[in-house]
């Protein structure tokens, strides 16, 4: 989905379209029935929600992660709030979130959160966020249970740290 932290409505605005123009199973249902089509359906990658703080709470954010005080981190993560206020993934699930930031490190390392950027206009903050995520909806009374959610710190050639996720369907 679209990147950077203030683009959250275009963020939200990419999971309608891809609901929308998405043409998979039945081709009798109308386009946005596309989530209740499958048993199972599972949305994963890389989201892009940021935790929407501001830039000047940088330090603050990385002291956090490193005291691995990430409820307080989360009550500010744009897809919880968009979730919570039912604007974009409705009625997935996530099972509970209980590793670092999955973003921006700095490339061959987990120790150093990147988060500040030169550009042509200046600095950009790319705030420590959980950007990758793994999300699923069921049918009702279906049986999906999620048995680790995580992230890697042995894959350290992006400024991601790639998210798994392993279910008992």
């Amino acid at each position: 989905l679209t990147s950077g932290s203030e683009k959250k409505l275009r963020r939200n605005q990419n999971y309608v379209n891809i609901l929308r123009f998405l043409n998979l199973g039945d081709k009798k249902l109308s386009p946005f029935d596309i989530t209740n089509r499958f048993t199972h359906l599972f949305w994963l990658g890389d989201l892009n929600y940021r935790v929407e703080l501001p830039s000047q709470e940088a330090d603050n954010i990385v002291e956090k992660i490193k005291q691995q005080q990430y409820q307080e981190l989360l009550t500010k993560d744009q897809l919880i709030m968009e979730k919570n206020t039912k604007k974009v993934f409705l009625q997935f699930g996530e099972e509970e979130i209980t590793f670092p930031p999955s973003y921006r490190y700095e490339r061959d390392t987990r120790d150093i959160y990147n988060y500040i950027k030169q550009k042509a206009t200046g600095l950009k903050y790319n705030l420590p966020s959980w950007c990758d995520r793994v999300l699923w909806k069921s049918y009702p009374n279906v049986h999906v249970m999620c048995q680790s959610y995580g992230c890697t710190t042995d894959i350290v050639t992006s400024d991601h740290s790639p998210v798994f996720a392993t279910f008992e369907v």
